[in-house]
């Protein structure tokens, strides 16, 4: 026996000490490997950045000095934008699965925004201003990454972008509001590059994969031997303790299994506990449902989690996640809502009705835990239902439901106390009677307004409304038909004025209407605001019917401009009240605004349309025309200028009468009259040795183009007068382009097409996109006169005419510059190269027999 033992013992020890000594060198040659790996990955990182980083250089250098302005077009050529794209690209083609990225914790393109890896990154170059490299380990998803990342610095040249927001380029302030007021040698971001662990481990471990096999392939060959060589000497031993292994193993087994079941009891309170959380946390009860129902899923007991609330005395399906996700409500969730008592299936049987049957055998699910949720244990009602669907074997113990119980009242509890807090919440900001919003909430959204007005310096207005007369239908009919009469007001402003911010009633037989965003203009949102009152009014005059009986109903109104938050809610109320009461002095069933000389305003723009449309019938329109000349200022052709001779104002300017005539849609007559007029000049033109070669210009208004038979009016019209339609150019301005592009497109190939000549008006004030412009069958290009204006002293409206002239000269575009007003203008815009030229310099408008 002692022979037995010692050999046993030494044994043991020979392995243990091989083993020992195996584990020892195989850890060692591990961690050689590891080492190996992490200076890959250094110097993968590195090449990687260096590379990356001086070409970021270069690129932004170019872009500096290249001069580009930062339109639409041009964005994706910021340094910023370009690297995210070529970062991208990269990620695509790089069969590594690596990634490397120019990120920052102030980004501008929201696709450089910082990681939590990144974001830490950024934390220690700022906290350790000498550091060079930072790696980590992370995770990602499911995969290791090795994190390699190397400061951005603000350097000089970042500076033009990045540096105090006032020394900027005007272009990146007009685009973004943040990443300013850095100074050089400042972190900007980081270098990131992420490198997946399992490519570099894959070709590193791969040996001491083999290695390892060997070594303990060997060793557990030499361990086999001696095994087999003490064998015979420690046969009973060995017996002995098979017998000893297999108890163990039994209580093993045991111990296992209680183990999994407390582990599976930990992870149901765990999953208790998150959902009590969101609980706590929820805003809303559709969030609280869709957060509990997704915790309760996380955990793999639960195969799906389906929460139904009573809406309306109707079970609904407000969230279902898992493998059913059912929208449909069962005849088992239906019994445990009705008689508010929850049901547990385990045993299915012929019993269990066909529909759950189904699902049962589709899903393989083991056990279905239904139960109501109510506000408190004792309540006798129930607010939904909860079902649980479970596939594990196992089931659920009673300790699991009693666990589910506790949640499914804690979430009953929740879903009662949101609906505690709406009540409340109606009650102190809606209108019981009407249920709009009261002054409350009213008042309240007047500031926000007034906020909003002033970021955005457009004109918003408040339209008071109260009814007229409204006492005498409660003394006729008495206060439950004059409630009647409030509730349908209320209905017909909700259904008529759709696009406004906010509809109240303001007590009695008041009600508010505030209206924002209307425009920048004084004027125009006085006018868009009476439109507004006068639907107002047209819905009041509608017939009230109350038990048979028929009532007509006026109401008046006043109107408040505002336009900024110097007002206060409270001075804006009592001036749209002061308007209201001035229109019931003045005879009610009238709109009067708070400013008299607004009033007066919107009277005389309502006038002047009313004379525009008298004006074509008596012929008080007339045109004019203003040459336009080559570079050898040559005559080349001439505009043609709609002017209006007023009996009694006299001579009415085209930026007072044309805002108006698009306004009411007479611009379409008018824009007939001057086509008309050209294509008589033209066929006069023609017998002329001179002017037979001109062209006559022509603006067409946005509205006059959109209309479907504009293509054949132009082809009609040139067919009658027998014209040259390559002698007349159309102007079309950037807007009509862009609203209907697709249609915009063919009816220029079709005018194209037909021979007429086409030019964009007012070219750089509006999208002046290369994207549209490649596409276009055009032939000219009007640069806008408020650049030449700004011409000799403005390096940016410099910047822009001389880049539309290479884009005219891009896509072989005549080039016209209008406004031309002086020598110099006129001689830079053709060192410039511009082809044509338009302005007071070279001639002014005139009747055709002086030209």
């Amino acid at each position: 026996m002692f022979n037995v033992d010692l050999n046993k013992k030494i044994f043991w020890f020979i392995a243990i000490l091989i083993i020992a000594t195996n584990a020892f060198l195989t850890f060692y040659v591990y961690q050689q490997k590891q080492e190996a790996i992490q200076i890959r990955a250094f110097a993968k990182g590195e090449t990687l950045k260096d590379y990356f980083i001086s070409m970021r250089s270069v690129y932004h250098q170019q872009f500096l000095n290249s001069g580009l302005d930062i339109n639409d077009s041009t964005l994706g050529f910021l340094p910023a934008h370009a690297a995210t794209l070529i970062s991208d690209k990269f990620e695509k083609l790089s069969k590594d699965k690596v990634t490397i990225r120019n990120v920052t914790d102030r980004p501008r393109n929201p696709k450089n925004m910082a990681d939590a890896s990144e974001l830490e990154a950024i934390k220690y170059f700022k906290n350790s201003p000498n550091a060079k490299v930072y790696i980590q380990k992370i995770k990602q998803g499911s995969k290791d990454i090795i994190h390699y990342s190397a400061p951005l610095i603000i350097e000089r040249y970042c500076i033009e972008c990045h540096g105090k927001k006032e020394d900027v380029m005007p272009s990146i302030i007009e685009r973004y509001n943040t990443a300013y007021d850095y100074k050089v040698g400042d972190i900007r971001g980081v270098t990131s590059v992420k490198i997946p662990v399992e490519n570099l481990e894959q070709k590193a471990l791969e040996t001491f994969y083999n290695m390892v096999f060997f070594t303990w392939f060997s060793t557990l060959f030499l361990l086999t031997i001696i095994y087999f060589a003490i064998k015979s000497l420690t046969k009973k031993e060995i017996e002995q303790k098979a017998i000893l292994r297999k108890e163990v193993e039994r209580k093993t087994a045991y111990l296992k299994r209680q183990q999994s079941e407390l582990q599976h009891l930990f992870s149901i309170l765990k999953t208790v506990k998150d959902s009590n959380q969101i609980l706590i946390k929820a805003t809303s009860v559709d969030e609280l449902i869709e957060n509990t129902a997704l915790s309760m899923h996380s955990n793999t007991s639960f195969a799906n989690v389906k929460i139904s609330l009573c809406e309306n005395k109707e079970l609904v399906v407000k969230s279902s996640v898992g493998v059913v996700e059912e929208i449909e409500i069962t005849k088992v969730e239906r019994d445990v809502f009705q008689n508010n008592r929850y049901i547990f299936l385990k045993n299915f049987d012929d019993t269990l009705h066909e529909e759950c049957m189904e699902k049962v055998k589709k899903y393989e699910i083991s056990e279905i835990y239904s139960l109501p949720l109510r506000k408190n244990h004792n309540a006798q009602e129930a607010l939904g239902t909860i079902t649980i669907y479970s596939t594990e074997e196992r089931g659920l113990s009673k300790d699991e439901r009693d666990m589910i119980d506790e949640l499914a009242g804690d979430v009953g509890f929740a879903i009662n106390s949101f609906y505690q807090k709406e009540a409340i919440n109606k009650l102190s900001f809606y209108d019981s009677l009407t249920n709009l919003p009261n002054h409350t909430l009213f008042e309240k959204h007047i500031m926000q307004a007034l906020e909003s007005s002033y970021k955005n310096m457009k004109y918003g207005a408040l339209i008071y409304m109260d009814i007229d007369n409204f006492k005498s239908v409660n003394d006729l009919m008495g206060q439950d038909d004059g409630n009647t009469v409030l509730i349908e007001t209320a209905n017909r402003l909700a259904m008529q004025l759709k696009d406004v911010s906010m509809i109240s009633r303001f007590g009695s037989d008041k009600f508010l209407v505030l209206v924002e965003n209307l425009s920048s203009k004084q004027e125009s949102a006085a006018v868009v605001a009476k439109e507004l009152a006068k639907q107002i009014l047209e819905i009041t005059k509608e017939p009230f019917t109350l038990r048979d009986k028929t009532f007509y109903l006026t109401c008046s109104i006043g109107i408040a401009l505002f336009f900024d938050n110097v007002e206060t809610a409270a001075l804006l109320l009592n001036q749209a009240e002061y308007a209201m009461r001035t229109a019931k002095k003045d005879g009610k069933n009238v709109i009067r605004f708070y400013n008299h000389s607004l009033q007066e305003t919107t009277k005389s723009r309502s006038l002047l349309i009313q004379n525009i449309k008298e004006a074509l019938k008596e012929n008080q329109f007339f045109v004019l025309y203003q040459k336009q000349f080559d570079i050898e200022a040559k005559p080349v052709g001439a505009e043609a200028l709609i002017r209006w001779q007023h009996p009694t104002i006299g001579v009415v300017s085209p930026a007072e009468f044309i805002p108006l005539a698009e306004e009411s849609g007479v611009i379409k007559e008018i824009g007939h009259f001057v086509l008309n007029s050209a294509a008589d000049e033209l066929l006069s033109w023609a017998e002329d040795d001179v002017k037979k070669e001109w062209r006559i210009s022509v603006n067409v208004s946005p509205l006059q183009f959109s209309d479907a038979g504009f293509v054949d009016e132009i082809k009609e019209l040139i067919n009658t007068k027998m014209i040259d339609p390559n002698k007349l150019r159309l102007e079309l301005t950037e807007g009509v382009l862009i609203d209907n592009q697709k249609g915009a497109m063919k009816k220029i190939e079709e005018l194209n097409a037909f021979g007429v000549s086409l030019s964009i008006d007012d070219f750089g004030t509006g999208y002046s996109s290369l994207g549209y412009l490649k596409h276009l069958e055009i032939d000219e290009l009007k640069i806008d006169q408020s650049f030449v204006f700004g011409l000799l002293n403005n390096n940016s409206d410099k910047t822009i005419v001389k880049t539309i002239i290479l884009m005219g000269k891009e896509f072989n575009f005549e080039v016209i510059a209008e406004g031309v007003e002086t020598k110099e203008q006129f001689e830079l815009l053709k060192e410039m190269g511009c082809d044509l030229f338009q302005g007071y310099y070279l001639a002014k408008p005139c009747r055709a027999e002086d030209l």
